[in-house]
C-alpha cells in the first residue's frame, strides 16, 4: 500500500523538483571581470527579460513581439522626441554610465544613446590592437569555419553568419573576438587600425536580444539577427572581418564611411540607434595574438568588460 502511494506522489515530487531547479536557473546571475574583480551585470530591464526569455509560457508570445522591427521602429520613434530627454538623467544614475567626453546636452534619448566621445585613444604601439568598441569582451582562438561556440554555450556557423562559404574559409584557424554591447555602453565603434575599408553588406534577420539570457533560448541567435558584415583591409593585421549585430530595439546601423574609403586609427567607424547589440571582429590565423587573461577568463564563461581603445592583443 505504501509503495502505491509512494508510486502515485512521484509524479508530484518530480514536478516540484523541477519546478525548484528552474527557480534555481532564474537566479543565476551573469557576472563581468571588472578591473580585477567579479561583478554582477546590471539587465535593463532584468525583470522583462527574465518573463522573454526564460518563462516558456507567458515568454513565448513577447518572445515574438520583441524580434520584430514594428517594435523597433515604435521605440526609434520614442527615443527621438523631446518627452524622451526626461529618461536621460535617471538613465545615467541606475547604470552609472561613463559620459567621460559626452559632455553636452542631448535633445532626445536617441541623440544621447548615439552620442560620440572625445579624447578617444588607441594604443601608439601599431602592434598593439585596441578593442574597437566599449563593452563586455570574449576572445575564442583557434576558430573552426563550421562551427564556434559563443558564450553561454550559443553555437553558430561561421558560414551561416557570413551568409558566405568561400568568406568563412579565409578564417578557418584564426580568432573571434566578441564585443557585447548593453545600453549603457558607448554606441560607436572606431577603426582600431589604419587601412582600408573593402566592402560592406547588410544581411536581414529579427532583432532578438543579445544578452546572455536569449542565448540560452534562441539557437543560433547570432545568424538569426539583422546584422551588417564589413571587410576592412588593415595595415598591421590584414584582412580583418566585423559583423554588427542589430538587437532588441536597434533597428538602424549608421555607417560613417564608404567603400573603399581609406580610414584612419581612431575615427568613427559606425554607430547603433537606441538597444543593445554586438560587435564580432573576425582575425585571420598568424596575424594576432590575444591577451592570455581573455582567453581564459572566456574559457571559464565570463565575460570582460573594456572601454575604448583598450589594448586586447597585439601582432603575433
Amino acid at each position: 500500500m505504501k509503495r502505491l502511494q509512494l508510486r502515485r506522489r512521484l509524479p508530484k515530487l518530480s514536478s516540484r523538483r523541477l519546478r525548484k531547479q528552474a527557480r534555481l536557473e532564474r537566479q543565476q546571475q551573469i557576472w563581468i571581470y571588472n578591473d580585477g574583480q567579479l561583478e554582477k551585470e546590471k539587465i535593463n530591464p532584468e525583470r522583462w527579460m527574465r518573463l522573454i526569455y526564460e518563462n516558456p509560457i507567458g515568454g513565448a508570445s513577447l518572445l515574438w513581439l520583441v524580434k520584430r522591427k514594428t517594435l523597433s521602429r515604435i521605440y526609434g520613434a520614442y527615443c527621438r522626441t523631446k518627452m524622451s530627454a526626461k529618461i536621460i538623467p535617471e538613465f545615467i544614475e541606475k547604470y552609472n554610465v561613463d559620459m567621460t567626453g559626452c559632455e553636452g546636452t542631448y535633445k532626445n534619448f536617441a541623440q544621447f544613446f548615439a552620442r560620440e566621445k572625445s579624447g578617444v585613444a588607441f594604443p601608439d604601439v601599431p602592434s598593439s590592437l585596441g578593442s574597437p568598441c566599449e563593452g563586455f569582451v570574449s576572445v575564442f582562438p583557434d576558430i573552426k569555419s563550421e562551427q564556434i561556440i559563443t558564450a553561454k554555450g550559443s553555437h553558430f556557423s561561421l558560414e551561416e553568419l557570413f551568409a558566405d562559404a568561400a568568406l568563412a574559409r579565409e578564417y578557418e584557424g584564426g580568432t573571434m573576438v566578441s564585443i557585447r554591447l548593453t545600453p549603457a555602453h558607448y554606441h560607436r565603434m572606431h577603426f582600431f587600425d589604419d587601412g582600408m575599408v573593402k566592402s560592406t553588406r547588410m544581411i536581414k534577420g529579427d532583432l532578438y536580444s543579445v544578452s546572455p539570457l536569449a542565448l540560452k533560448r534562441v539557437m543560433g541567435l547570432y545568424c538569426r539577427n539583422k546584422r551588417a558584415l564589413i571587410q576592412f583591409s588593415t595595415e598591421n593585421f590584414g584582412d580583418v572581418a566585423l559583423v554588427e549585430v542589430g538587437a532588441t530595439f536597434v533597428g538602424s546601423i549608421v555607417h560613417c564611411f564608404d567603400e573603399g574609403q581609406k580610414v584612419k586609427r581612431g575615427e568613427v567607424a559606425s554607430y547603433f540607434k537606441p538597444g543593445g547589440s554586438l560587435v564580432l571582429m573576425f582575425l585571420k590565423k598568424d596575424t594576432f595574438m590575444p591577451s592570455i587573461d581573455l582567453v581564459l577568463r572566456t574559457i571559464d564563461g565570463i565575460e570582460t568588460k573594456t572601454t575604448i581603445g583598450t589594448a586586447i592583443g597585439g601582432i603575433v
